[in-house]
C-alpha cells in the first residue's frame, strides 16, 4: 500500500475497467490508491476501524457483506467474496447461473448484501 509506482498502476487500470472487485483488505489497496474517496465501500471487521482511520475519505460502510457501488464492489471478507462473486455473476448472467455455480460448489449463497452477521454494533 505504500508502493507508489504499484498504486498509480492499479488507479490506470481500474479507471480503465468497467468493473473493480476487491475481497477482504483488498479494498486498502483501492482506498489507498484514492479510488474510493467519497464511494461507498466496506472492508474486513477485523481490520476495519484501522482502514477505515488511515483512509477517511472513502464511505466505509461497517454493516455489509458487500457493497456495490458504480464499478467499485468490495467485500469485508472471504465468504463475503464468494457471495459477492456469485452476486455479479448473477448480474452480468442471471441468477440462475448464479445459483448453479453456487450449487456445483456446494455453497450456500447469501444473496443479500446486508445480511452481515459480522459486523460489529
Amino acid at each position: 500500500m505504500r508502493d507508489a509506482a504499484f498504486l498509480r498502476e492499479l488507479r490506470r487500470v481500474a479507471e480503465g475497467s468497467t468493473l473493480v472487485a476487491s475481497v477482504c483488505t483488498g479494498s486498502l489497496l483501492l482506498a489507498a490508491s484514492g479510488l474510493l474517496d467519497g464511494v461507498p465501500a466496506t472492508t474486513n471487521k477485523r481490520v476495519f476501524a484501522t482502514i477505515r482511520a488511515a483512509f477517511p475519505k472513502a464511505d466505509w460502510r461497517p454493516r455489509a457483506r458487500w457493497v456495490e457501488s458504480g464499478k467499485f464492489v468490495t467485500a469485508s471478507g472471504i465468504s463475503a467474496g464468494t457471495d459477492m462473486a456469485l452476486a455479479l455473476i448473477a448480474k452480468l448472467y442471471g441468477r440462475d447461473r448464479a445459483l448453479e455455480i453456487a450449487k456445483r460448489a456446494e455453497y450456500r449463497w447469501s444473496e443479500d448484501p446486508s445480511d452481515d452477521p459480522f459486523a460489529a454494533e
